[in-house]
């Protein structure tokens, strides 16, 4: 099955067989976690294919059991390729300062201008706007977040009311 929409990372590798059953020793790179439930690819003539874990152990380096690999000569066509998994919009630890800025605007006050900085902060991020001559602190959450538009950068927020005061 081939893999046909969306972007995908390198993760990994596959750096040896193990034993003779087909199955492989799969290297991550630092702090990178997959699921078995979840499917992996690898690149044959430039196009990802998709494959399904039948098994996992529990350490990098993983020992990796693939569906439909069941000898040590099919498992060795694998070796040295590298692992990619999908870059999930949900998942992906994107650059929160991309939307340095963008103009936020609120459904129920309109603009409130743009966004001079994103303050990682551990409990949530926060987007700081510049509106008029003030600063204003906008929780960078979900609840409060309904849209950001790349292509017009624009991010649509609903303020909860008494969250910010402003002299209109």
């Amino acid at each position: 099955m081939i893999f046909s929409s969306g972007q995908l990372t390198e993760v990994g590798r596959v750096i040896k067989t193990h034993g003779y059953e087909g199955k492989m020793r799969f290297e991550l790179f630092n702090g990178i976690e997959i699921n078995q439930k979840e499917p992996v690819f690898m690149m044959f003539d430039h196009k990802p294919v998709t494959f399904f874990m039948t098994e996992i152990s529990t350490k990098n380096p993983f020992i990796v059991g693939l569906q439909d690999v069941t000898t040590l000569t099919h498992a060795q066509q694998f070796l040295n390729k590298a692992l990619y998994l999908p870059i999930l919009d949900t998942d992906t630890d994107e650059d929160d300062d991309s939307v340095v800025g963008y103009q936020v605007v609120d459904n129920n006050l309109g603009n409130l201008g743009p966004v001079k900085e994103v303050i990682e902060n551990s409990a949530q991020d926060l987007l700081l706007v510049a509106y008029r001559d003030k600063e204003l602190l906008i929780p960078f959450v979900d609840a409060i977040v309904e849209d950001i538009n790349d292509d017009s950068r624009v991010i649509i927020v609903t303020v909860p009311d008494g969250l910010i005061h402003i002299d209109q």
